[in-house]
């Protein structure tokens, strides 16, 4: 057996030697002079170096509690990421606020417009345009034109939803340039090959996309095809045998016009996803059609998550039921469901947290919410919804798989599709799933939630 014996560096850091810490983290031992220092925490020297090391190694949450605990650790900036950073963005805003130039008012702006409060992220915006520096001004023009649309300030054209689903569909289409194959070629095997290597690109699964080539190879040869342009209506087909069955406008409004009260919707899906924002859209369009509606922020892990499904409540002109930050989710989804029954409202729209890093914690947690929500109301909740970011493309449906082990899901929502050009992914996720889809939420406007219409989405991206 051996023993290891300690230098007398460790030595005197242990007895609390500022200059042998120092030479620690110097000779690069700072996981030993974290733990070292953490025994300091009292000393107000020891403890800014243990504050420096936790923002070094981005172990946020550990430098929040050194600020709660002590007041005096950090400065503003500091103090404003390490809020930002652990969920607390009131917190962060009164930081930011403390320094006052264009770079803090700036990202205030951006917080309001993350939690959905986009008068104050106007408010804060502008305030920022007034000391941009030239180089950034664009982008702040950019951001104030997109937070009008948002709040209505400026006119937007009515758009079909072809128009809509085209335009958030624009980064995949501009990435894999899909249209161009079509245009003056024969059919040859280099064709199919260049039409295999775009689909894969757009993230439609591999083994898919070589069955829909190969189909379309059969197709062409028994029809006699020549020209790629022929090919197009096939491919069309092809594309829409695979999501035919994962959705119709009808499931949208179906959604808007139950009758039963309250009518329950348990909204899943990982943080991040866009979940808050959905539900706050989906709430105001229930409000629009002078119903009752009751939000129930059971995302009772962050900060944040409750602070933004309130504002979004305030937008809408709807009720919410809310608790502490560390609450017990399921008492929250409880209570909610008992007040929708009793005060009769209409609907009832419950709020989740979705930390797949703890997979089975978080499996037993959706499972015991959903029993809290039938305690309350034996025949709830009617629906659940999944929310999936399309950013991250195929990886969605090992995720989607998680939260169907927790709870038995009606169907899916699409978000940020105008984000990514991973648009084909929601081929494979209709394949892989064969769960219906609701809806798209893209955007960051009240209205801009969509019915998802197979046949729309095939054209828009042929387009």
């Amino acid at each position: 057996m051996f023993f290891w014996k300690k230098s007398d560096t460790e030595k005197k850091a242990e007895e609390g030697s500022k200059e042998a810490i120092l030479e620690l983290i110097k000779s690069g031992k700072t996981s030993k002079a974290e733990s070292i220092l953490e025994n300091f925490k009292d000393n107000e020297e020891l403890r800014k170096i243990l504050f420096d090391l936790y923002l070094k190694n981005n172990e946020y949450y550990k430098a929040y509690t050194l600020i709660e605990k002590y007041k005096d650790v950090g400065t503003a900036p500091e103090r404003a990421l390490v809020y930002e950073e652990s969920g607390y963005i009131t917190k962060a805003i009164e930081e930011y606020l403390k320094i006052g130039d264009f770079n803090s008012l700036y990202k205030i702006g951006l917080l309001y417009k993350h939690i959905g409060d986009y008068q104050k992220a106007l408010e804060f915006i502008n305030r920022a345009y007034q000391i941009v520096p030239y180089d950034k001004k664009k982008e702040v023009e950019e951001l104030l034109f997109d937070l009008k649309k948002i709040l209505g300030i400026v006119d937007i054209p009515k758009e079909s939803l072809f128009e809509k689903i085209s335009k958030t569909l624009k980064k995949t289409k501009d990435t894999i340039l899909l249209n161009t194959i079509f245009i003056n070629r024969k059919i040859d095997e280099e064709l199919f090959e260049e039409l295999e290597e775009k689909l894969i690109r757009a993230d439609i699964n591999v083994k898919l996309v070589l069955n829909i080539v190969e189909n379309l190879k059969k197709e062409a040869i028994k029809r006699n095809l020549q020209t790629a342009e022929q090919l197009k209506p096939l491919l069309k087909e092809e594309l829409l045998s695979i999501i035919k069955n994962c959705g119709s406008k009808d499931l949208f409004f179906e959604l808007l016009n139950e009758k039963e009260k309250p009518f329950v919707i348990l909204f899943l899906g990982v943080n991040g996803s866009g979940k808050t924002t959905t539900i706050g859209k989906l709430a105001s369009i229930y409000k629009a059609q002078n119903k009752k509606v009751l939000l129930g922020a059971a995302d009772t892990f962050r900060a944040a998550a409750i602070e933004q499904l309130e504002i979004w409540a305030q937008r809408a002109q709807v009720d919410i039921v809310k608790k502490q930050e560390g609450a017990d989710p399921a008492s929250v989804a409880f209570e909610a469901t008992k007040k929708g029954l009793e005060e009769g409202y209409d609907v009832v729209i419950i709020d989740t947290a979705g930390r797949l890093h703890t997979k089975e914690p978080l499996i037993n947690e959706l499972r015991k919410i959903k029993k809290s929500i039938q305690k309350a109301y034996e025949k709830a909740p009617q629906k659940a919804l999944l929310v999936i970011d399309s950013t991250i493309g195929q990886n969605s449906i090992s995720q989607a798989k998680i939260f169907k082990e927790a709870v038995d899901i009606n169907g899916l929502v699409i978000t940020k599709l105008d984000g990514t050009s991973k648009g084909g992914s929601v081929i494979s996720i209709c394949k892989d799933l064969a769960l219906p889809i609701y809806m798209t939420a893209d955007g960051e406007r009240m209205e801009d939630l969509d019915p998802f219409d197979p046949e729309t989405f095939v054209d828009a991206l042929l387009s």
